[in-house]
């Protein structure tokens, strides 16, 4: 038998529904609908049906909405997959992946997130490593999705890489809860901390496991098209939020120094900035974005750091953080 014949291992996939609440609802029943189409291609392939897991906040959302948007988006799903809406009590974005892997009971689970789409080959992409039983975490290849001005500038100045950028992703040292996978034992064992942060709970994990030597790759055969952020009043949250993450990793990872912190602050913002330019001027065919638009992707750009820069430099005059033991256990030895 080939390899691209070999029968996948059994498998659980678990979606968080946080994201679907935030994007536009045609970015969610586009990644639904390519999850199925990704599911159907493999079907021949799959040793068994995989268990398929949408985690939500029953505080946020209705079990009916999910289902509504299965039957009208990818009805297939339940007779490819082992289908479950599971509620949660008020969990949060980490909160419902790590809750989803202690009920899995698979060898391997996949996390992806509800509005990131796979892209043909994305399955056996990401579960391939785990031929090597040495790996115990594949990261996938996450490009940022794109259809107009503000999701196009992103696209470039985001922290995902562009389509084309193959070889540079799987350099980077980053894996990115949205598409990875997992032995499940050994993800039970170390899941997501638990962290007063937005979105940095699975750099710090990765760090974690790295300096214990854990074996993990990342790879760019398994892709996903996240959607794009929602437009400029989402942004502007966002880049605050992580302009306070920025300085929740800069104290516990670098330096606990206000003075060193806000160093650190105009450094990444320069470094952020720079990158922007970079990318938008010398890239921005590969997003379809229009020489005559280069100069407002710029403005876009600037603003969104700005913004974040802002954020960061406030956390550090008027934050003051605590020892955790995680980190003193994880980061700083």
């Amino acid at each position: 038998m080939s390899r691209s014949e070999q029968k996948l291992p059994p498998f659980t996939v678990l979606i968080e529904w946080e994201n679907a609440i935030d994007v536009e609802d045609e970015w969610t029943a586009r990644a639904m609908k390519a999850f199925e189409s990704e599911l159907a291609r493999c079907r021949d392939r799959l040793s068994e049906p995989p268990r398929v897991m949408y985690l939500y906040n029953q505080d946020t959302v209705s079990e009916s909405v999910i289902h509504d948007v299965i039957e009208q988006v990818a009805p297939k799903l339940r007779d490819i997959a082992d289908l479950e809406l599971v509620p949660t009590p008020g969990l949060s974005y980490y909160q419902l992946k790590n809750f989803g892997a202690q009920r899995t009971t698979t060898e391997f689970l996949v996390l992806l997130d509800s509005d990131a789409g796979p892209q043909p080959g994305w399955l056996p992409g990401l579960l391939k490593p785990f031929d090597d039983p040495e790996v115990m975490a594949v990261g996938g290849f996450t490009v940022l999705g794109y259809d107009d001005l503000l999701s196009k500038t992103m696209a470039l100045s985001w922290i995902f890489n562009i389509a084309s950028e193959r070889r540079e992703t799987v350099k980077r040292k980053k894996i990115h809860a949205n598409n990875t996978a997992m032995r499940t034992a050994f993800f039970k064992a170390n899941p997501f901390p638990d962290l007063p942060a937005f979105k940095k709970q699975c750099g710090f994990w990765l760090r974690d496991i790295d300096r214990r030597g854990v074996s993990w790759v990342r790879t760019a055969e398994a892709v996903t098209v996240h959607a794009p952020h929602p437009g400029i009043r989402f942004l502007i949250w966002r880049a605050w939020t992580a302009g306070l993450d920025r300085d929740f990793q800069a104290y516990y990872t670098g330096t606990q120094s206000r003075l060193g912190r806000l160093a650190y602050a105009f450094r990444m913002w320069g470094k952020k900035c720079w990158r922007a330019t970079r990318r938008i001027v010398t890239k921005h065919s590969q997003v379809d974005l229009p020489v005559w638009q280069i100069p407002f992707a710029l403005l876009i750009a600037y603003a969104f750091y700005t913004v974040w820069l802002v954020a960061e430099l406030w956390s550090v005059l008027t934050r003051k953080f605590t020892p955790l033991t995680y980190f003193d256990q994880a980061t700083q030895q």
